[in-house]
């Protein structure tokens, strides 16, 4: 699992692109408080050797650090873990907890409707093309 500090660490190289270890302390001083450069720099060490979520070059003397995956990637499998973790891959249980959590507007639940209705469409594609597939191989 991903830290709340390394979630704002791959947020900074994602927006960078890359950064040196002082680049990212920096940032995190400025946007999360104060953290040292040596704590900035283990977490960049476990984030690269235990988690595989960074790698690096050497620039000089200097370590430049660039997210190995995506946002979206990134996002999509921390999101996959946690509904398979807390929600047991339930959706509709996902969505109880969310509007709880905090009630949504009406544009949010415009956009979530169309986002619905498309999954609805994609889901049907799918399963015409297995039908399709299924009478092909009969």
């Amino acid at each position: 699992m991903v830290t709340d500090r390394e979630l704002e660490i791959m947020k900074i190289l994602w927006a960078r692109g890359k950064a040196s270890v002082r680049e990212v302390q920096d940032d995190l001083n400025r946007d999360a408080g104060p953290v040292a450069y040596s704590t900035v720099q283990t977490l960049l060490n476990i984030m690269e050797e235990k988690k595989g979520l960074v790698r690096h070059v050497v620039e000089g003397r200097t370590f430049i650090y660039h997210p190995r995956k995506t946002s979206e990637r990134t996002i999509r499998e921390l999101t996959t873990r946690f509904v398979d973790r807390v929600f047991d891959g339930a959706l509709d249980r996902v969505m109880v907890a969310l509007f709880d959590s905090k009630p949504p507007t009406v544009e949010e639940l415009d956009r979530l409707r169309a986002m619905i209705d498309e999954a609805e469409r994609a889901t049907h594609e799918n399963r015409d093309e297995v039908r399709a597939e299924a009478v092909e191989m009969a």
